[in-house]
């Protein structure tokens, strides 16, 4: 709607006023701007004159009506709305907004790390948050006016399966599954979006030169796995390579309001798990993987370059600058990762790995840590529990005195 555009716009430039992060500052000063983001603040400080408030959608929700998600509400009469992200997906602002209206408490379940630093306009408020860790409430309580009682810690559900004891797959099955030869190390990219880094290409070039040329200190089999909004026809060119797999691990289903239109299901939860378990060194551009490698203690490269002379390249029009972005800092100031800022120094990384797998092993579990906070395999229990907490008004059980799996011995 025209009326919601505009308010967002208002909202968002006086967001960006009254808030920052290192993420945000890049991304405005490599040309990521509001048109007329000056005059739209100025209105914005009329409307929301507290910056702090946390409330930047109170005027869209009295002002835009939602008239399809009324007739869901007044056909089943719910007394909780939970949802995926805390109004970061479009299609579930229309339930948010009716849910504020009929006075229907509200729950958010933040399952991505880098949303409360990284997105250009705020997150909604909602009765309750549930978050990762206490890094991801703090942020929800300083920048979005969260209060700390409103916010819950749960861990990352979708990595239970990394934690609950759940057998991998041996390293021939695995190298059948995807057609690698278990006699070679495992070398695995995974990629991101190529509206973020669109150069995987040189990169597996470089990988594939340095094994075809002995510049590695061990033959290598080269795993590319495809993000689910990575386009598979990118990587034509590679079928049929000797020592080369490509893959992309998902069921194709319709497009989601987040833009994924892939089904993520347990098996390829599962195949993610055998993949990080069996890899040798995971490469990648400042993913989440760089996580769920040190869960299984597998060493990360992360990438910085995109062309041979990356390195003269200025820092805003770099992938450099995704390893300054406010969560991803976590991962590199725990000493987890490596970064490459040329080819070079990406072999050089990655053959320092194979040599002695165990350098940066204290930096991988202080991001299980960090970021994991629960190593029980129970996240999504506890979520659960904290559902059922606000239908029933009744606590759940602790699940503190269960036994935990130690983070990074899960090789």
């Amino acid at each position: 709607m025209g009326a919601e555009r505009r308010l967002l716009g208002i909202i968002q430039a006086r967001y960006l006023e009254a808030r920052t992060t290192e993420t945000l500052r890049i991304k405005r000063a490599a040309g990521t701007a509001l048109r007329h983001q000056r005059v739209k603040a100025l209105v914005g400080r009329a409307l929301a004159p507290r910056g702090n408030s946390g409330r930047w959608y109170d005027l869209a929700d009295r002002l835009v009506s939602d008239s399809r998600a009324d007739s869901v509400f007044a056909r089943h009469r719910p007394t909780l709305v939970a949802v995926s992200t805390p109004g970061l997906i479009f299609a579930e602002i229309p339930f948010l907004r009716v849910a504020r209206r009929r006075k229907v408490r509200t729950m958010a379940v933040d399952l991505s790390w880098d949303n409360l630093t990284n997105k250009l306009f705020p997150i909604r408020r909602l009765d309750r948050l549930v978050v990762w860790n206490a890094t991801m409430r703090r942020e929800a309580h300083e920048l979005h006016g969260y209060e700390l009682d409103e916010i819950d810690i749960a861990g990352p559900p979708q990595f239970d399966g990394y934690f609950n004891g759940e057998s991998r797959s041996s390293r021939a099955d695995f190298c059948r599954r995807v057609g690698l030869d278990p006699a070679r190390r495992i070398l695995t990219l995974t990629t991101i979006p190529a509206d973020a880094y669109p150069r995987h290409d040189i990169v597996i070039d470089y990988l594939l030169e340095a094994m075809r040329s002995g510049a590695l200190v061990a033959p290598c089999d080269l795993l590319v796995r495809a993000h689910p909004r990575d386009d598979l026809r990118n990587y034509d060119r590679y079928a049929g390579t000797p020592h080369v797999a490509v893959e992309k691990p998902f069921r194709e289903t319709a497009r989601a309001g987040d833009g994924h239109s892939v089904d993520v299901t347990a098996e390829n939860t599962r195949h993610l798990a055998d993949t990080m378990y069996h890899s040798d060194v995971v490469l990648n551009v400042a993913s989440t993987i760089a996580i769920e490698a040190s869960i299984f203690d597998t060493p990360v490269v992360n990438i910085a370059f995109d062309q041979d002379d990356a390195e003269t390249r200025p820092f805003l029009a770099s992938p450099l600058r995704y390893y300054s972005y406010t969560h991803y800092q976590q991962i590199v100031r725990a000493g987890a990762v490596r970064i490459a800022k040329s080819a070079g120094e990406m072999i050089d990384l990655v053959n320092a790995y194979l040599v002695d797998p165990s350098r940066d092993a204290a930096g991988r579990r202080r991001v299980v840590t960090e970021q994991c906070e629960f190593t029980d395999g129970r996240s999504a229990e506890r979520l659960a529990g904290l559902i059922v907490r606000e239908l029933t008004g009744r606590s759940v059980p602790s699940l503190s005195d269960r036994p935990q799996a130690v983070a990074g011995n899960l090789r």
